[in-house]
């Protein structure tokens, strides 16, 4: 005999099991991606405290990349370090 398939009951769950609002989540920290050649690897590297360079490193090798902000910025998010 074939037991009936498990089902998930959200209806006592927060929001009804349905997905946050987006004003529900935290807010995201702003972050540049990053193809690393050193190690052909991708990874982000975010915003400082400060407001004036993002600031990272390789996240196999750890070589480290800073990018100021610079007047006008940049429209683009993704970059190549060496």
């Amino acid at each position: 005999m074939d037991d009936p398939q498990p089902s998930l009951d959200l209806t006592n769950s927060p929001n009804g099991g349905r997905p946050k609002a987006t004003e529900d989540l935290p807010q995201s920290k702003p972050f540049l991606g990053i193809r690393f050649e050193c190690c052909r690897t991708y990874g982000r590297i975010y915003l400082d405290d400060s407001g004036t360079a993002y600031d990272g490193a390789c996240p196999k090798c750890r070589r480290r990349v800073r990018v100021p902000v610079g007047p006008g910025g940049s429209s683009s998010r993704f970059f190549s370090a060496g």
